[in-house]
């Protein structure tokens, strides 16, 4: 298990996509969007989440562990004002059940930076280890919540995304893959970043 742990924090540190310093040391990003006729899966064994509220879920090429990202709703059906997003855990390498995440995991990784909620308008927040990419977070027509992400021309309502990890002293993560459906069109779109 302490294994384990050490091996998740360096892949937490190498997902870290800005420096503390700013701006100038951005990462750069080479992106592949493509329309397809069904989202497909990365990892067909993988087992897909069903959490009540769930936005999306992020996987990774080393196991069927899963971060799934689920709106907090309050009593009368409205985007919760103090906490908008949960982000947790399944262990589905393990027996699939809901662990928290860690400090490390929330500041550098896969937690969730949000703005206020405002009546009648939709949160906007973005994931710790991917702040330039800003997400929407509002109901659907059926009220039904969705996470919203710009790709190229398309507004797409995110489905999940797939991180490549590379195993070693220092894991790191060359490309990942956004998956999602054009709220217009009703297409899956599929971007494909490469860090640079």
């Amino acid at each position: 298990m302490r294994k384990s742990k050490s091996r998740s924090f360096y892949v937490l540190a190498a997902l870290v996509l800005l420096p503390a310093h700013g701006e100038a040391n951005a990462r750069q990003f080479t992106s592949l969007i493509t329309e397809l006729d069904q989202i497909p899966r990365v990892r067909p064994e993988f087992k897909v989440p069903d959490e009540p509220n769930q936005l999306f879920y992020v996987e990774r090429s080393v196991n069927s562990n899963t971060v799934v990202y689920a709106a907090r709703l309050d009593a009368h059906n409205s985007i919760d004002s103090k906490t908008p997003v949960d982000a947790f855990w399944r262990w589905y390498n393990v027996d699939g059940h809901k662990k928290d995440l860690n400090f490390i995991e929330r500041i550098m990784a896969y937690g969730v930076h949000a703005n206020s909620p405002r009546p009648n308008r939709p949160v906007t927040f973005t994931i710790a280890a991917l702040p330039e990419r800003a997400l929407t977070l509002d109901l659907d027509d059926h009220k039904h919540p969705e996470a919203l992400i710009q790709i190229g021309d398309h507004t797409v309502k995110l489905a999940y995304i797939y991180l490549e990890v590379v195993d070693g002293v220092l894991p790191r993560v060359p490309s990942f893959d956004i998956f999602g459906t054009d709220k217009a069109s009703g297409k899956a779109i599929r971007e494909h970043v490469v860090q640079n």
